[in-house]
């Protein structure tokens, strides 16, 4: 009796576990609206990116915490804000705060997942490959052409572009499908599985084969749609963020905007191949109909619009993401919302598709209503932050913008979907920007780099590390 009892509960505890749902969890590094189906760029080719996000909910009105890897990837695994965890831009350490919070990994892990992790999650967190934090943590794979080679003679360290003489299977990126789809095939069944991918293109530099190039004639490529003199009605703080006189000037003078353009097209169609080989992998594979997918980009991407290049802003190109969920059961294929919705969402959202009990630091509402009925009420903003004190906000209409220094910005998105005009000085605002203003801290802690104060008053833009 003793043992059969034994049995019974072994067998119980398994079928509990198998009860659970996989997750396949897909972060992709400086990957901005540049998609089909999202429609940022006309020449920009998608099609197993678009295919993955047809399977479920496309929330096309989503936004990153913050427009930078570190502390967008620290906020959406947290469920913390970079006003709660000082985490506001990547010179901000993210170790020391997280070493103690229940991250996603680390909650999965602990309820009973296996966690298995490769590619880039969070942004050089070396706390990653520790035992609480995953049941196997493979780690970034290496790239062979990956030290910077000034290929556009611009002479900006890795702000560089160009196509390599390589193969497509010795990029890293490849490397980490290949060792996902092996995970997907061959993890332990006896546990669900939580298997995080990190793709690091199209992150600088633009080295992919010249057969990626190809794809994109240099002289057919189509620039940014873009306003002259734009930053004109841009508060000085706003402008010190684009700093035009950098990269933007650099790009002017060597011209290099066309063969910019079309080297992050190519890196794109190089990243949407590696998706492509996949969704293939899960599709052959046992979890194929119950695992749910989590497609995520860390923040969104300019390139020369306002005058500025890369993240580290807070408008629209800088912290729009490309945000999609698979919930086979819950979500409707080929199913999107409009809602603003930003990454704090995500963790309580994985948490109830999955049985999971919510933390009680993460305070995030779930995205669940909007998996079940994209058209449902939804009366949540997205809230970005860079560095302490300025932040933006994002309803179904508006983008607020508002410095540490007080200065505004606030753009129609009904009218001026490129925010070309400022608006915050207008009349008739002021009860608009005030509604707004409600999603905004009262308190924010300090930076965990500790240089507020060394920054306060400096007049140059302070250069972020990648």
């Amino acid at each position: 009796m003793t043992r059969l009892f034994a049995l019974f509960l072994l067998l119980g505890g398994f079928a509990v576990a198998q009860s659970k749902p996989d997750v396949l969890f897909i972060a992709v590094d400086d990957l901005n609206d540049w998609t089909s189906y999202l429609g940022g760029h006309p020449q920009t080719k998608t099609p197993n990116i678009d295919r993955l996000v047809a399977r479920g909910t496309a929330f096309t009105n989503s936004h990153c915490a913050a427009p930078a890897c570190n502390p967008s990837r620290a906020a959406l695994m947290s469920g913390l804000r970079p006003w709660q965890t000082g985490i506001y831009t990547n010179g901000d350490p993210a170790q020391g705060v997280l070493k103690d919070v229940s991250t996603i990994n680390r909650h999965f892990l602990a309820n009973g997942y296996h966690t298995r992790g490769g590619g880039k999650i969070y942004h050089n967190f070396n706390a990653e490959g520790r035992q609480d934090s995953w049941t196997e943590w493979a780690g970034l794979f290496p790239s062979i052409q990956e030290h910077e080679e000034n290929l556009n003679s611009l002479k900006r360290g890795h702000f560089d572009w160009g196509p390599v003489d390589a193969k497509t299977a010795d990029l890293g990126d490849h490397k980490l499908t290949d060792w996902a789809i092996h995970h997907l095939k061959t993890a332990p069944s006896d546990k669900p599985l939580f298997l995080a991918v990190g793709y690091v293109k199209p992150h600088l530099p633009w080295y992919v084969p010249q057969e990626y190039y190809d794809r994109f004639p240099l002289a057919d490529i189509k620039l940014p749609v873009t306003k002259e003199n734009d930053l004109a009605d841009v508060p000085t703080q706003g402008v010190k963020m684009a700093g035009p006189e950098g990269d933007h000037a650099a790009v002017l003078k060597g011209d290099q905007w066309k063969q910019a353009v079309q080297a992050y097209l190519a890196t794109i169609s190089f990243l949407d191949d590696q998706v492509g080989r996949l969704l293939d992998g899960l599709d052959q594979s046992p979890r194929k109909d119950k695992t749910i997918i989590v497609w995520w980009t860390d923040h969104g991407w300019h390139l020369g619009e306002k005058e500025h290049w890369r993240k580290f802003a807070l408008w629209e190109e800088a912290t729009r993401t490309s945000l999609a969920i698979v919930a086979p059961g819950v979500s409707k294929p080929g199913s999107k919302t409009d809602a603003p919705v930003d990454y704090t969402n995500l963790y309580p959202t994985l948490c109830q598709l999955t049985g999971l009990p919510v933390p009680d630091h993460v305070k995030g509402a779930s995205l669940m209503p909007l998996l079940k009925n994209p058209a449902a009420k939804w009366d949540g903003v997205a809230v970005c932050t860079h560095g302490k004190g300025n932040h933006a906000v994002r309803d179904a209409q508006w983008r607020y913008i508002r410095y540490a220094d007080g200065t505004e910005e606030l753009y129609d998105h009904s009218k001026d979907p490129y925010e070309w005009t400022n608006l915050a000085a207008e009349v008739g605002m002021s009860d608009l920007k005030t509604k707004l203003a409600t999603a905004l801290p009262k308190n924010e802690v300090k930076p965990t780099s500790g240089t507020e104060k060394k920054e306060k008053g400096k007049g140059k833009k302070k250069k972020q590390a990648e």
